[in-house]
């Protein structure tokens, strides 16, 4: 006798054959799961900074006497005795203001005055330069009118003493105001020395016999008012004062 399968039996054997055809179509994937790959950025370096350098300061203005003047070596003046003065027009009264005009201010370093000194730079003129720094370079300084005279008596020095002596300069331009007694007021100390209008000279060697016969050749060389104050010559110009082309 063949036994016939009750329903509980079929519906067993249905969930059986949905079962095998559901597992028949999953795939299973047994490979490594996948890796996540980080790419590092590209380096890019800073960009490079912009430096400004700090302005300098215009320096003062030196110019160069390429070449010695033309000039008539016979200086007929007589020498110029101690305490004696000479002017332009040869008069042994005339003082040196009326001669080279007066003085009009105190010209102060770093000011458009100040920047308007020139200088003269020649090897064979010997510059004192005995203040400390930045001082020391006021010897070289002076008004522009004042380089003509100061080469053509260069060269007349050279021509007196055929180069034995030299032309040198103890001082030109003075910002320290030292052309009058320490203990005066400064505010009212005067001097051509303080606008770069005067000069002292003497001769290297020093030779105090020689400063008349400097003083001479100054006259000579074109300055307006000369004197032999014994330890030099002095030497001044008449020439428009730089405060008043800058309004100081």
């Amino acid at each position: 006798m063949i036994s016939t399968p009750n329903s509980s039996q079929k519906i067993s054997a249905a969930i059986l054959l949905l079962a095998l055809s559901l597992w028949a179509c999953v795939q299973v994937d047994l490979s490594a799961p996948p890796v996540s790959v980080v790419v590092a950025p590209t380096f890019q370096p800073p960009p490079t900074p912009t430096v400004t350098p700090w302005p300098t300061p215009t320096p003062v203005v030196i110019q160069i006497v390429a070449q010695s003047p033309v000039i008539d070596p016979a200086c007929t003046v007589p020498d110029v005795a101690s305490w004696q003065s000479i002017t332009a027009s040869g008069s042994y009264t005339e003082t040196e203001r009326s001669a080279s005009t007066p003085m009009v201010c105190h010209i102060k370093r770093d000011t458009c005055a100040y920047n308007q000194l020139v200088g003269i730079l020649d090897p064979s003129i010997v510059f004192k330069q005995e203040e400390e720094w930045p001082f020391d370079t006021e010897d070289v300084l002076m008004h522009p009118a004042m380089l003509n005279p100061l080469a053509r008596l260069n060269a007349l020095v050279q021509a007196e003493w055929n180069g034995a002596y030299q032309l040198r300069v103890t001082d030109a331009y003075d910002s320290l105001l030292e052309h009058d007694p320490p203990e005066s007021e400064p505010s009212t100390r005067y001097s051509l020395h303080y606008e770069g209008r005067a000069i002292d000279l003497t001769t290297w060697p020093v030779d105090r016999n020689l400063y008349g016969r400097l003083c001479a050749l100054a006259q000579c060389a074109g300055f307006d008012y000369v004197e032999n104050e014994v330890t030099h010559c002095h030497a001044s110009i008449n020439a428009n004062s730089l405060c008043t082309q800058c309004g100081e």
